[in-house]
């Protein structure tokens, strides 16, 4: 049994926090959880409420209600350990679109697990799941939107943020009676003792992992109805990994030598605009630019320098309409630009699809290739929120998409409804179509790829009911259907070496999933709230050529989420978190062919130490699941004083080894569980002054 070895150097973290006063007052406000559109806002939204403060203490979340979505309906994360990124009913965590105050960002996970924002400055945050509005595009899985408060009007303030992990300072306050700024940083800590957990025969850190955050927002209140607001966010992560003369890794993929480097940035400034006319119509207008820098390498495998910089204006409006109804409609336009070079070993093959591909010390060699990638995109949207009696509403939405690369447009209608079917029961309903560009450029790079691949697209179909039994219990239940069309899978027939007349990559797979989704929600009533939710599902993906059907990597089909507080005095909580789920799914392997340097194989019988690289003769993909997944997660909050709090967790508190996949030794005859992290304690506090 082994552990994840970057995984094991977060075995311990004390934090303390210090924060301004005002943010008592947002938590508040009346916040909300859905499990079609899990809302965490500062507005009324229908359904079962999970609020922010109750998010904030989620055992194992460390303040953090971005990091806390693992505990909603519908929410597989992939990856392992401080690397896993959400995936959302079936799609692909590359299926995400990521949206913070009205502009698209770069990415809100730090390589730690932890977002990109300062816990401080989030207001809300909404997980759009399925069938979402037409006033958002260009995903097929989920839209999670983050809207980061304005800054108070009150004289001058400075937070400061104080951890193990991480340190950081936000300094606020009014410019004048009617403007007012924040900037936040933080930097992580993690590299000055990340070593000390590291096996290093497995691994050594050539650059140790470290991220950093900035936010910053100036607010002019124009006006009772007009708001200026000029906003700038941006993070960095980087890590440098060397590998051991021990390491599994290494003896199953030679290329590995010379180890892994990673660096990613964004950096995403924008002008907002908002009004209100005198006929009712509301606007948001803003133009932004954003720029993702991302430079990596494996080894001899691959390497990439790349830097993408975008430009975009977006004005959207709400007209309200004499007859109670109301029209919204709005524009997206964008200009990416897309500049790389890269290098490495070539083999077209996507496993999410279920190719199986060879090692990729086995694939050609290729590069340095150079080109520039040039897309226009623009979006359009209108929507009509009709309530076509006292108890019915109906959303009526169209979207079309269009971009210059291929010349590609698609149509997106969409529907959604709610029926009150009296004062406990409403009925829900919501069908759309959705799409997104392509979202990695190797499939579409004019020598690796193929640049006439069409857009992959979804159709969602969710129907539900909401029943609200009293003030203190409400339950949703949610039933999903999805279908993905134009996935894109590696071309069996293309040869690197001697045919380029066949591309390496088509349109040639597809999805669907379909699952239930079961909220229960419980306020505060008897010293205790919380909420139990149980997902069932299943995910599959199709190659259409070969009528070849596997199930998702990410195939969880049961996942439960039981989360309690109990409040046993003013001053003192006590909280769990139990998550369960499936077990990971694996393609078994049976036994493995030798090769040598050049690729070409070798006699069985050949001597271990002779082998250059051994491919492994694979199963089906995915056909084999390990044991299943489950976690209890503790948490005790303590009020020092009326503004400053303690709070202890203990993470994985049964100190549960999860398999989460194997390693292999160099031949592949033996192999060792990959497990999770040990128990982990965590203790902080919330300092306000």
């Amino acid at each position: 049994m082994k552990l994840s070895p970057i995984a094991t150097a977060l075995t311990l973290c004390i934090t303390v926090t210090s924060v301004s006063a005002n943010d008592n007052a947002q938590n508040s406000k009346s916040d909300v959880a859905e499990l079609s559109k899990i809302s965490v806002s500062g507005t009324q939204v229908k359904g079962p409420e999970i609020t922010t403060e109750k998010l904030l203490k989620v055992p194992g979340a460390g303040n953090d209600p971005l990091k806390a979505i693992e505990a909603l309906p519908g929410v597989v994360l992939s990856g392992s350990g401080p690397f896993s990124v959400p995936a959302i009913r079936g799609s692909s965590p590359r299926d995400n679109t990521y949206i913070t105050d009205f502009v698209p960002v770069g990415y809100v996970f730090h390589n730690d697990g932890n977002s990109t924002y300062n816990d401080n400055l989030i207001e809300s945050f909404s997980l759009k799941a399925g069938a979402w509005g037409a006033e958002y595009n260009d995903a097929i899985g989920a839209v999670l939107a983050t809207k980061l408060r304005d800054p108070y009007m009150e004289p001058l303030t400075t937070t400061l943020d104080l951890s193990f992990l991480r340190v950081g300072a936000l300094l606020e306050g009014a410019v004048s009676d009617d403007s007012a700024f924040y900037f936040s940083y933080r930097q992580s800590l993690l590299e000055f003792y990340v070593e000390n957990f590291i096996d290093e025969e497995e691994l050594t850190f050539t650059e140790v992992p470290k991220n950093n955050d900035y936010q910053f927002k100036y607010h002019w209140r124009l006006s009772p109805v007009s708001n200026l607001r000029f906003i700038a966010t941006g993070a960095k992560d980087s890590v440098g990994i060397d590998f051991g003369p021990e390491s599994d890794a290494l003896e199953t993929e030679p290329g590995l030598d010379g180890g892994l480097g990673a660096s990613t940035f964004y950096h995403n400034q924008g002008i907002l605009f908002d009004t209100l006319f005198r006929d009712g119509t509301s606007t948001m207008f803003s133009l932004s630019r954003k720029e993702e820098d991302a430079s990596f390498s494996i080894g001899s495998l691959f390497s990439l320098d790349a830097v993408n910089i975008e430009y975009r204006l977006k004005n959207y409006y709400n007209t309200p309409l004499d007859s109670g109804d109301t029209l919204r409609y709005g524009l997206d336009l964008a200009n990416q630009k897309l500049d790389y070079v890269v290098s490495g070993k070539y083999i077209p093959c996507n496993q999410e699809v279920g190719d199986q591909c060879p090692p990729a010390s086995l694939g050609y060699d290729f590069g340095p290739n150079t080109d520039t990638l040039s897309i226009n995109t623009a979006y359009s949207f209108i929507a009509y929120d009709w309530l076509a009696s006292p108890n019915l509403e109906i959303t009526l939405g169209l979207g079309h998409t269009y971009n210059d690369f291929n010349g590609e447009q698609i149509f997106q209608p969409r529907i959604e409804s709610r029926y009150r079917v009296n004062n406990d029961w409403t009925l829900t309903g919501a069908i759309g179509r959705h799409s997104q560009f392509i979202r990695e450029f190797r499939f579409i790079a004019q020598e690796l790829g193929n640049p006439d691949l069409k857009q992959p697209n979804a159709i969602h179909y969710v129907f539900g009911f909401e029943h609200q039994y009293d003030d203190a219990i409400s339950t949703k239940l949610e039933v999903y259907y999805k279908t993905i069309d134009n996935l894109i899978a590696g071309n069996a027939d293309y040869d690197y070496l001697t045919n380029n007349t066949v591309e390496p990559y088509l349109n040639i797979a597809s999805g669907h999933a379909y699952g239930l989704e079961l909220l229960i929600n419980k306020n505060l009533t008897d010293k205790w709230y919380g909420w139990l939710s149980v997902a069932y599902s299943k995910t599959k993906r199709t190659n259409d050529i070969t009528q070849q059907e596997i199930d998702y990597e990410l195939d969880r089909p049961w996942i439960v989420n039981l989360v309690a507080s109990y409040q046993k005095s003013s001053e003192t909580s006590y909280g769990f978190k139990w998550r369960y789920q499936s077990g990971s799914l694996i393609t078994p392997v049976t036994g493995a062919t030798p090769y040598d340097e050049n690729g070409n194989v070798l006699p069985d019988n050949t001597d271990i130490n002779s082998v250059y690289i051994y491919d492994p003769i694979e199963g089906s993909p995915n056909s084999e699941r390990l044991s299943n997944y489950h976690r209890l997660d503790f948490r005790m909050d303590h009020k020092l004083s009326k503004r400053s709090t303690l709070y202890f967790e203990a993470i994985n508190l049964y100190n549960r080894a999860n398999v989460s996949n194997y390693s292999y030794n160099k031949d592949y005859s033996e192999k060792e569980d990959v497990t999770s992290l040990p128990i982990i304690f965590s203790v902080g506090a919330k300092l306000v002054f």
